[in-house]
């Protein structure tokens, strides 16, 4: 029998004959093979040589063969190599679970045949062999994992200042008086403006489909009433389904449904059902959103569609990543595959669960959530005090390389009543954000040459950094967010954001402290 594959054997026996017969039958199916004939050597030529297979006895004159394995095994240098435990004597199962404790592979007790042995030796290197492809399939699949990653987080970021761009812009032709425009410039402004949403939602899942399915995220759950989510959501998909010709149902139950949940995670749920129902429904379609407390005390939310329905064999992979349909309607629709997988992760993070049913194509479907309610005593929320943005109050530095969302945001920020002054990179703002000389730093992290965190963490150095500093950036993954608070920054803002939400964000900071400086402690590992 022949070599399946061209390897260095360490044959290590202190009987002369056995050593003979064994290295000669090795060399003759066309191994490359080295002798020792104790503990010692066998140690030192292996450590030398790293051969791949070591053919050791288990009786040797100065060691036990069972520390000679577990020494090898030890060693980084011939951890890798396959050990094959010999023996004269038959062998106790005590003994061979000591051994393959040790780190031996096989057991072969003397007299064996020649081609027993080069049989058992081409069969752990075939295993060494599937052994290390699949560690090295393993480790390419992981490096690809992370570069995706890494694209993705940079398409997202590529694609959020143009949005930003487009979105301050839209934004700005609702703040102002609408007199100047006609109802059909009003029409196509929303329809701009819609289709402006609905891209950034498609950034916001392909990264969180990245982190969830990974999971590299955590829910920020606090005590909430799912029938205000439920309602936002249904505030948010009724305008779309409206345009759409769809008729649009609510049965939701009267008395709050209290529960402990990421309020964020929770509407992009119902968003997404409610988006997937509006997406597959003809013209006319009535989509119906219901819920009601179980008597163990969980809530059950349905989203019922009259579109295009599922067959039994699309109902069974529906969740799964990138699951697309294939009829017809299905496709000419679009989508990413990936909403209805954020849907079933982020539920059964919140100890629920998620389900379909469909009576087959052209018979509608209903995706069922449900989730765990308080049994405590409920309480209502506090009250949420609506804020609007000072007028004339902040000195405002705005730094950004993208000249249209920079001018658009300068452009909007002043007709709110504040002084704005530009950069357009980060050496420019460094030169312009003397102490004193702004209230307000809204600085982009994207920029080229001297990114936003380096020039955050020298103005954070300065002995009077006193100026509220905002990240308005592309950047919105918790591991950038907790970059930006290293930083030094005040608070994170990802785009394109909403212009109230800026608003709201400058009504809300507080004086600023002249003189006071303070730079960010760094976080405990």
């Amino acid at each position: 029998m022949l070599a399946t594959v061209k390897a260095t054997i360490l044959h290590v026996n202190d009987t002369p004959a056995s050593l003979y017969l064994g290295t000669y039958s090795l060399r003759l199916a066309g191994y490359d093979v080295l002798e020792a004939v104790t503990g010692a050597e066998a140690l030192e030529v292996a450590f030398d040589s790293r051969p791949d297979v070591i053919v050791l006895d288990v009786k040797l004159p100065d060691m036990s063969g069972y520390d000679v394995c577990r020494r090898l095994k030890e060693d980084p240098r011939t951890r890798e190599s396959a050990i094959i435990h010999t023996s004269a004597t038959f062998i106790t199962a005590e003994k061979k679970v000591a051994g393959l404790r040790a780190g031996a592979d096989v057991y072969l007790t003397r007299p064996f045949d020649p081609e027993e042995l080069i049989a058992t030796v081409n069969s752990v290197l075939r295993l060494r062999r599937v052994e290390r492809e699949a560690l090295a399939n393993a480790a390419r699949l992981e490096e690809a994992g992370r570069k995706k990653d890494e694209f993705l987080a940079m398409l997202a970021h590529e694609l959020r200042n143009p949005l930003a761009a487009i979105s301050v812009a839209v934004q700005m032709l609702g703040q102002k008086d609408s007199n100047g425009l006609s109802e059909a410039d009003a029409r196509r402004r929303d329809i701009i403006e819609r289709q402006v949403s609905h891209l950034r939602h498609l950034v916001d899942d392909l990264l969180d489909v990245s982190r969830i399915t990974r999971g590299k995220y955590a829910l920020r759950r606090g005590r909430l009433d799912l029938n205000t989510v439920l309602q936002h959501s249904l505030a948010a998909a009724r305008p779309v389904m409206e345009e759409r010709g769809l008729i649009l149902r609510e049965a939701l139950p009267t008395a709050p449904c209290w529960m402990d949940g990421d309020r964020t995670r929770l509407e992009q749920v119902f968003t997404n059902l409610l988006d997937n129902a509006s997406k597959y429904s003809p013209d006319g379609g009535i989509v119906t959103v219901g819920a009601h407390v179980t008597e163990d005390s969980r809530v059950r939310v349905s989203v019922q569609d009259t579109g295009i329905g599922l067959r039994p064999e699309d109902q069974a992979h529906i969740f799964e990543l990138f699951a697309q349909l294939d009829a017809g309607l299905a496709r000419s629709r679009g989508g990413l595959g990936i909403g209805l997988t954020l849907v079933r992760h982020l539920v059964e993070e919140h100890g629920g669960q998620v389900e379909v049913f469909s009576e087959g194509q052209g018979q509608g479907s209903i995706f069922t959530v449900t989730l765990p309610l308080l049994t405590d005593a409920a309480r209502p929320e506090p009250a949420v005090e609506r804020v609007e943005s000072r007028r004339g109050e902040w000195r405002i530095l705005l730094v950004d390389d993208n000249p249209d969302a920079r001018e658009g945001l300068r452009e909007m920020l002043q007709m709110w009543g504040h002084t704005v002054a530009v950069a357009s990179d980060g050496p420019e703002a460094l030169v312009m954000a003397t102490s004193g000389t702004y209230d307000v730093i809204i600085l982009d992290i994207g920029l080229p040459g001297l990114d936003g965190y380096q020039v955050a963490q020298e103005l954070r150095g300065r002995v009077a950094s006193d100026a509220h500093l905002i990240a308005l950036t592309g950047y919105g993954t918790p591991e950038d967010r907790a970059r930006s608070e290293d930083a030094g920054f005040d608070l994170h803002l990802v785009k394109p954001v909403e212009l109230v939400e800026i608003g709201r964000v400058l009504a809300q900071l507080g004086p600023v402290k002249r003189g006071v400086h303070r730079r960010p402690q760094a976080k405990s590992a």
